[in-house]
C-alpha cells in the first residue's frame, strides 16, 4: 500500500506539471484538459487492479497458512503414531523375552524330571546285589545310587543350612520361621568355610539369562543344580528371621579367585522394594563393591527403583541394587572377559573393584550364613 500511495503522489505531481505546461493550474478556474482526465481515469483503474491483486494475495496467503497448519498437525499425528508403534514393539519384545525365559525354565525342569525317571528305571532293573554294594565300595558311589531314591522320601525341613547334616553340598528344604510362608528348596554349600551356607546366586557358564523382570527376581528362577537366582522373597524371609552374613565368591577367566565378605546382610520386603537394609563391615580380597549400594532398592527391566532420572536395570542390562550407576553388577550379561567399552561398558557380570567396568567375570557365587548367637 505504501508503494501505491507513492506511485499516486508521483502521478499527481506529473499531472500538475503537465497542467502548468499547458498554461493551466489545478487550482485555477479553468476546466482540466482532456489528457489530464484520461490520466486520472487510468490511475483509478490501476488503483482498482492493485486493490484486487492485494485482496487475492491475502486470500492465497490465508489458504497457504491453513494448508501449512494441516500439514503440521499431520506431522504431529505421524510422530505420535511412530512413538506408539515403538512402545508396542518394545512391549512385544519384552513379552517374547519373558516367554523365552519361561520356556527355557520349563525345559530345564522337564529335563531334570526325565533324568530322575531314567535313574529310577535303571535302579529298578539293577540286580539286588548291585543295589546293596559291598562294604568297601566308594561312599560317593553309594550316595549317587541312593540320591534318586531320596526323591521319594519326605524331605526334612530345617530353618537354615547351618543345622543341616554335613553330608556334602545338596538341595534342602528350609522354613526360616514357623508360619513365615511355605518351606522352599535351597542349595546348601557345606564345603566352603565349615559349611552352613545358603547359596542365593550362582553363575558359571551363562546358560541362564539373568536379564529378567520383577516377578521372576521376586520368586527366583533357574535350576538349583546349575545357574540360578534364589528369589528376593526367600532372601527377605531368611535375613529377617535371624542375623546373616554374606560372602561373594568370584573368578575371572585367568582363574584368579577372590572373595568379598560382609559381616551382616539383610534385605527388606517387597513393600520396601527389597532394599539392602543392613550391610556390615567389608573384608576380603575382591574389594568393596557392595557398600555403595547400601539402603538402595532393587531394580529390574520392568521395575525402576533407581534414583530419579536414572534407569539402572535398562542402562546396565541387569537387575541389581542400582544407585545412579553401580560398583557391582553380578546379574548383568555373561560376556566372557574383557568387553568393548563402547558397547558393553558396565553391562557385564562385573565387580568393579576387582576387574573394573569393562570385564565380565567367569563365576559368581553369592552365599549367606546365619550368625549363631553363641558365636557373636
Amino acid at each position: 500500500m505504501c508503494r501505491l500511495w507513492a506511485f499516486l503522489f508521483v502521478a499527481l505531481y506529473s499531472i500538475e506539471s503537465i497542467a502548468f505546461i499547458n498554461g493551466q493550474t489545478l487550482d485555477g478556474g479553468s476546466e482540466p484538459g482532456i489528457d489530464y482526465q484520461k490520466l486520472l481515469a487510468k490511475l483509478e483503474i490501476l488503483d482498482t487492479k492493485i486493490t484486487r491483486v492485494e485482496t487475492a494475495s491475502r486470500e492465497q496467503f490465508s489458504l497457504l497458512e491453513s494448508k501449512l497448519e494441516k500439514i503440521f498437525k499431520q506431522v504431529e499425528n505421524i510422530s505420535w503414531s511412530v512413538q506408539s508403534v515403538q512402545k508396542d514393539v518394545e512391549f512385544v519384545r519384552k513379552e517374547i523375552q519373558q516367554f523365552k525365559n519361561y520356556s527355557r525354565e520349563q525345559l530345564n525342569l522337564l529335563t531334570d524330571s526325565v533324568a530322575i525317571i531314567q535313574s529310577l528305571l535303571v535302579e529298578g532293573r539293577r540286580p539286588k546285589d548291585e543295589q546293596h554294594p559291598a562294604k568297601g565300595e566308594s561312599s560317593l558311589r553309594r550316595l549317587n545310587m541312593q540320591q534318586p531314591q531320596s526323591q521319594l522320601v519326605e524331605q526334612k525341613i530345617y530353618d537354615s543350612c547351618d543345622v543341616v547334616p554335613r553330608n556334602g553340598s545338596q538341595i534342602e528344604k528350609l522354613q526360616p520361621e514357623a508360619g513365615f510362608g511355605e518351606a522352599f528348596s535351597v542349595l546348601c554349600d557345606q564345603e566352603y568355610e565349615n559349611g552352613g551356607w545358603v547359596v542365593i546366586q550362582n553363575r558359571f557358564n551363562g546358560s541362564v539369562d539373568f536379564y529378567r523382570g520383577w516377578k521372576e527376581y521376586r520368586n527366583g528362577f533357574g535350576n538349583l543344580n546349575g545357574e540360578f537366582w534364589l528369589g528376593l522373597d526367600k532372601l527377605h524371609a531368611l535375613t529377617y528371621s535371624a542375623p546373616y552374613e554374606i560372602h561373594v565368591l568370584m573368578e575371572d577367566f585367568e582363574n584368579r579367585t577372590v572373595v568379598a565378605k560382609y559381616a551382616r546382610f539383610a534385605v527388606g520386603n517387597e513393600h520396601e522394594s527389597y532394599a539392602i537394609t543392613r550391610l556390615g563391615d567389608y573384608s576380603g580380597t575382591a574389594g568393596d563393591g557392595l557398600s555403595y549400594h547400601r539402603e538402595t532398592k532393587f531394580s529390574t527391566m520392568d521395575m525402576n527403583n533407581d534414583l530419579p532420572g536414572n534407569n539402572g536395570a535398562v542402562d546396565w542390562t541387569g537387575a541389581w541394587w542400582y544407585r545412579r550407576g553401580h560398583h557391582s553388577n553380578l546379574n548383568g550379561q555373561y560376556l566372557r572377559g574383557a568387553v568393548d567399552y563402547t558397547k558393553f561398558h558396565g553391562k557385564g557380570m562385573t565387580w568393579n573393584p576387582f576387574r573394573g567396568y569393562d570385564y565380565s567375570l567367569k563365576r559368581s557365587r553369592m552365599m549367606i550364613r546365619r550368625i549363631l548367637q553363641n558365636t557373636q
